[in-house]
């Protein structure tokens, strides 16, 4: 599969609420108060001491008039009161796929980006998820995200957590983010990407972490590729290659999974060479 693809501030105290009654502005103010970046329903009837169908149905209307952004079905966001267009005012998206899908971590070509793996930019942010997704493509506030589910193994390696304002944000680190984009290159743009990707974390080394990972996530077509991809680029790499050789599942795999199933066949790799690296140098 192809894949393609503003921080807000503090939210502030806004001033009297037009079209709003007085009980109205002290009520929206009393949400606001709090200070959090993405308002629940839950949120909102604990500090209103209401019910959450009334909660619900205020945000909705607290929504309508620009003071807050609907992100999900009850998940607000408050819109500053300078905002020129209230209803395009959104949150970062690391921030956004922490709060609505934990465990979540950021990866692929976002995480590759991100530790300047490449300069390739991408608007949709790649992500894996504890959470089952019905859908890998999600669009929330304004944001197109890729979701990946991920079991528990998944979890707990592999990953560095940032601050984003109020909240941490696991981000793959380096060697996980090029052990994820071998799995499916697609996360990563594709195979001639990935190898772009792979090439420029090897120059700072940290070959033995990249098969620690792979181990770890226990796919043998990851090997494969990154053992060929090493040999391909003419990376000075004897011991990964070795290590990868070692772990070959048996069978043929496409070093592309996006591309048609056709291409020359790598006996020692175990690979149908399906894309043409040429553009990748």
């Amino acid at each position: 599969m192809d894949y393609h693809c503003v921080v807000a501030i503090e939210p502030p105290l806004k001033p009297p609420a037009s079209g709003l009654s007085g009980t109205g502005r002290a009520d929206l103010t009393r949400v606001l108060g709090r200070g959090r970046r993405l308002i629940t329903v839950d949120d909102a009837a604990d500090a209103l001491s209401v019910g959450r169908t009334e909660a619900a149905k205020r945000l909705a209307f607290w929504a309508d008039q620009g003071w807050l952004r609907r992100a999900r079905r009850g998940l607000y966001i408050p819109v500053p009161v300078d905002a020129e267009r209230p209803e395009e005012w959104t949150e970062d998206p690391f921030y956004l796929a922490s709060a609505v899908w934990e465990p979540v971590f950021i990866t692929g070509w976002t995480a590759a980006n991100h530790w300047g793996l490449t300069d390739q930019v991408f608007r949709t942010t790649v992500a894996k998820t504890g959470q089952r997704v019905r859908k890998t493509a999600a669009h929330l506030a304004g944001h197109e995200f890729i979701l990946i589910h991920a079991g528990e193994n998944e979890f707990g390696w592999g990953t560095r957590s940032e601050w984003r304002h109020d909240r941490r944000v696991n981000i793959a680190d380096t060697a996980r983010t090029v052990i994820d984009i071998a799995d499916k290159p697609a996360i990563g743009g594709g195979i001639r990407l990935a190898a772009e990707i792979l090439e420029s974390y090897l120059l700072e080394g940290g070959a033995t972490t990249l098969v620690d990972y792979g181990d770890r996530l226990g796919s043998r077509a990851i090997f494969k590729r990154i053992g060929f991809l090493t040999e391909a680029l003419g990376l000075d790499e004897p011991e990964l290659v070795d290590a990868c050789l070692a772990r070959r599942s048996k069978g043929d795999v496409l070093l592309d999974p996006s591309g048609e199933p056709k291409g020359s066949r790598t006996s020692r790799w175990g690979i149908r060479v399906n894309v043409n690296l040429d553009s990748a140098r």
